[in-house]
Formats: structure tokens, C-alpha cells, sequence
């Protein structure tokens, strides 16, 4: 992401005082807000874009796209202004980019792609103005926007049903039926017929002990 323009100076001088009482005021103004719209991401909190809307909305600027493009390459491209409400200056512009070598939005359609490099933009533009608020507003908070930090979903993990067979359980099963000389096709197309399964994960604690003693019937031990 760069910044392609700075700051347009407001047109009333402000001393370094005033300034700082108009940051203060600010920030005290959406700090509630601006830490419900971050998140932590590799140990340190980063504020989202709409965090960043907030700052801006509070210091009286609007964010504008006003350009999005696919590059030969199939990045995705797009330029955000930062506009003064007052008067329509344009006070920062800033690029957002998503790129095909992320491994996360490389497998997205390109309109989620599109709208991300949008919303970094939009981020950027504000944080080109307004990231000199954020220690006023929370020295724990970092000034990169929390879309261009890289992180990976977590992998769903499937859990078991209530009363799931452990490990333990299905492999003590398995031995049972070869010690008695249960062949392993045997086995499965008893568990298919006797409990609906089709496979030894699907089945309970419960199935498991009816298997152990099914097997022990059929092969004449009691």
C-alpha cells in the first residue's frame, strides 16, 4: 500500500496546542468505538476499516473511492480520497492492493477481491491523516490498518459426536475381532448392518461394546 499524496493544510492556522486539544478531544470522542472495530492479529490489536471511518467521520473527512483497476498481473488495484466535508478538499489519497500471490484472497472471486482492495484503501487514506490521533486514543493500538496484516483463518475442526468411541475403544475392537479370527470385511459389513455406520469413526462408545460382544458370539466365545 502507498500513500500518494499528504496532508492538505487546513486553511485556519492551528498552534501546536490547539492541535493537540482537537486530537485529544477526538480521540476521547471514539475510542469506545474505534477498539469494538479492532482486533488482534500476531499478538498486537490493529484497527479495522471501520475504525478508521470513524476518525475520519469525526474529524469531519468522508473517504471516496475514485478509482478501481485490474492490473495485467490480476492484482486489483484502487485509490481512495480522503475528502473535507466543509469544503470538498481532498485531503490524502492512498492506493489499497490485493494480489494474486496472497494465499488468502488468490482463491477468492474477484468481487471480494475488489471490495478488499477497497476497503485497504479506504483504511490507508484514513490512517494517512489520522494515525497521529491513535496513541492519543490507545498506546496499545498499532497505526498499519488490520487489512494488510496476513492472517490465516483457523481450519475447522470437526468434533465428535456426544458419546463418540475413543481411539482406545476402536482399536481394542479391531484386536478383539483378529484375535478370534474375525475378518476385517466381516467386521465392517456387520457394523454397516447392525449400526447404520460406514465407518468405525461414526460409531459410539455404546456400538462398540455391542460390536466386542457380537464378535464374541459369533466366533462361539461367550
Amino acid at each position: 500500500m502507498s500513500e500518494i499524496t499528504s496532508l492538505v493544510p487546513i486553511g485556519t492556522a492551528e498552534s501546536p496546542q490547539e492541535v493537540m486539544t482537537r486530537g485529544q478531544a477526538t480521540a476521547a470522542a471514539c475510542r469506545q468505538i474505534v477498539l469494538q472495530c479492532s482486533m488482534k492479529l500476531q499478538g498486537k490489536k490493529y484497527i479495522k476499516a471501520e475504525g478508521w471511518q470513524a476518525l475520519a467521520a469525526a474529524c469531519g473527512y468522508s473517504p471516496r473511492i475514485s478509482e478501481v483497476q485490474v492490473l495485467e498481473n490480476e492484482d486489483i488495484r484502487a485509490v481512495c480520497e480522503l475528502v473535507r466535508l466543509s469544503d470538498g478538499e481532498v485531503v490524502a489519497r492512498a492506493e489499497g492492493y490485493v494480489g494474486v500471490d496472497e494465499t488468502t484472497w488468490s482463491r477468492r472471486p474477484r468481487y471480494a477481491r475488489r471490495a478488499m482492495a477497497q476497503t485497504r484503501a479506504t483504511s490507508r487514506a484514513c490512517r494517512s491523516a489520522l494515525a497521529w490521533i491513535v496513541p492519543l486514543l490507545d498506546a496499545g493500538l498499532e497505526t498499519t490498518p488490520a487489512e494488510e496484516i496476513p492472517h490465516e483463518p483457523h481450519p475447522q475442526i470437526e468434533a465428535k459426536p456426544p458419546g463418540a468411541a475413543t481411539p482406545d475403544e476402536l482399536r481394542h475392537m479391531f484386536a478383539h475381532a483378529e484375535g478370534r479370527g474375525f475378518p476385517m470385511q466381516n467386521l465392517k459389513a456387520l457394523l454397516g448392518e447392525h449400526f447404520g455406520v460406514r465407518s468405525s469413526q461414526e460409531m459410539t462408545s455404546e456400538q462398540v461394546k455391542q460390536a466386542v460382544k457380537m464378535i464374541s458370539d459369533l466366533g462361539g466365545i461367550n
